[in-house]
């Protein structure tokens, strides 16, 4: 019952949507354009990508030279006091020593200090990672548009077959009703049994409801694709106008010997890459760092609380080279090198496989369109005769020479023999979409 209401309803809505809306014909491209243009999960990792980016020169502006002004003002409660070896200072030698201060009450700083990175090979290491941070990222937005590309793609071949049958349909309604009529007659005529007038009524309501039902399935994969496109599903009319879904594409995909790399595949070479820098990243934080320092400043030694007292002030300036070599820095480097080297070597095993999946569905994909194909082919010689035969049932049931109960099987038979050519016709459109997919060949469509 509930799917019978939500049938309802959806059918209600179509035709309403049909009265008062005015439709536009689509092809795939723009459809494709318009889902990468407004799909939010797109726009969010471009958005994550352009960070990335950004962080790259963040990280090579630390090779920039560190710039500071200083200012300290200090007020020396205890001055510290230093022991002097005043008995050396006589004219004959003693050990007598005396505590003296050493200092003043009142102390400020001034000063520019300038530090300047020579050579630290973490800065160079971080930015070849940040890079790569950035790779992995524009491949995730490569794969999220091919998988997008892909649901768009596949969304439209089923509206688009779907449309092909409405059409059949919509004229098997007409057939079912025409032989209904016809019976209708021959019982009013008494020539007629009752339960052949029965049967072509059930017959008759059966293609409707069929015919009724595939516009709900229509109206809600319309719904699926304004969802994608951003479009409103009552003004979608899904066309080939980029003649995409051809004879002449089956064909050509059977004999491309076209090689792409998956984007899947990409962040994974992505994703080894920086797990080897990471690797290489713990063995250069231990090496030395190499600095230019620079300082220009003054000092104030003062009694008394006067900033700007003459004879107070003492310049001070230098310039250096300051060498560090990292002995220990608080992590251990064999266990986190083990850790890069367990993450690559399972990066390596998932491309492997991702490769290998991929070259069967590739392969399987184009078996499945060879016997789709001759399949389509059979049901197409079906249904060419099984037309003629209900022709020639329904003309012998005019004059009087046929019963309903052999031109009902007839018709039956064929309205089975079309839904199952549109359904392989679909399967076809469907598999060639995959095989595309996992050959990397998904820009084709746009």
């Amino acid at each position: 019952m509930k799917y019978k209401y939500i049938l309802l309803v959806a059918i209600a809505v179509l035709f309403i949507t049909k009265a008062t809306a005015q439709t536009r014909s689509i092809g795939l491209k723009e459809c494709i354009n318009l889902a990468l243009a407004n799909k939010a999960n797109i726009l969010a990792l471009n958005a994550e990508a352009m960070i990335d980016s950004l962080n790259v020169n963040q990280i090579r502006a630390k090779n920039l030279p560190q710039i500071a002004l200083a200012y300290d003002y200090l007020y020396n409660t205890i001055i510290r006091s230093n022991i002097v070896p005043v008995g050396q200072f006589s004219l004959i030698p003693t050990d007598q020593t005396r505590a003296i201060k050493f200092g003043t009450k009142f102390n400020q700083v001034a000063s520019l200090q300038v530090m300047q990175p020579v050579f630290d090979a973490t800065i160079q290491s971080k930015i070849r990672e940040s890079k790569l941070q950035y790779r992995i990222k524009k491949d995730q937005v490569a794969t999220a548009n091919e998988e997008l590309m892909f649901e768009v793609a596949k969304t439209f071949v089923s509206i688009l077959t779907k449309q092909q049958q409405e059409e059949i349909l919509k004229l098997d309604t007409v057939r079912t009703s025409s032989t209904l009529k016809i019976v209708q007659d021959k019982f009013a005529d008494g020539t007629s049994l009752k339960m052949d007038l029965n049967k072509a009524k059930i017959n008759h309501n059966n293609s409707v409801f069929v015919y009724k039902e595939l516009i709900s399935d229509l109206i809600v994969e319309k719904i699926y694709l304004g969802f994608l496109t951003n479009l409103e599903p009552e003004t979608i009319d899904v066309v080939d106008v980029d003649h995409t879904f051809t004879e002449e594409n089956l064909s050509a995909l059977a004999q491309s010997n076209e090689a792409k790399t998956l984007s899947k595949i990409s962040e994974l070479d992505s994703r080894i890459s920086l797990a080897q820098q990471q690797i290489k990243g713990e063995k250069v934080k231990y090496l030395p760092k190499l600095n230019f320092n620079g300082y220009l400043g003054a000092d104030q030694l003062s009694n008394e609380l006067k900033p700007t007292q003459s004879n107070t002030w003492f310049g001070n300036s230098f310039l250096g080279l300051s060498l560090r070599l990292p002995i220990t820095i608080g992590e251990n480097r064999t266990i986190k090198q083990t850790q890069f080297q367990s993450q690559l070597n399972s990066l390596n095993f998932q491309k492997e496989e991702e490769l290998k999946d991929a070259e069967k569905n590739k392969q399987s994909a184009l078996q499945e369109i060879a016997t789709l194909k001759e399949e389509a082919k059979s049901y197409s010689l079906n249904i060419e005769l099984l037309k003629e035969n209900v022709q020639l049932y329904n003309e012998r049931l005019q004059a009087g020479q046929e019963s309903y109960e052999n031109v009902n099987l007839e018709e039956i038979a064929y309205q089975k023999e079309i839904q199952k050519l549109t359904s392989v016709n679909n399967k076809i459109w469907q598999q060639w979409l995959l095989f595309l997919k996992n050959a990397g060949m998904l820009e084709r469509l746009n």
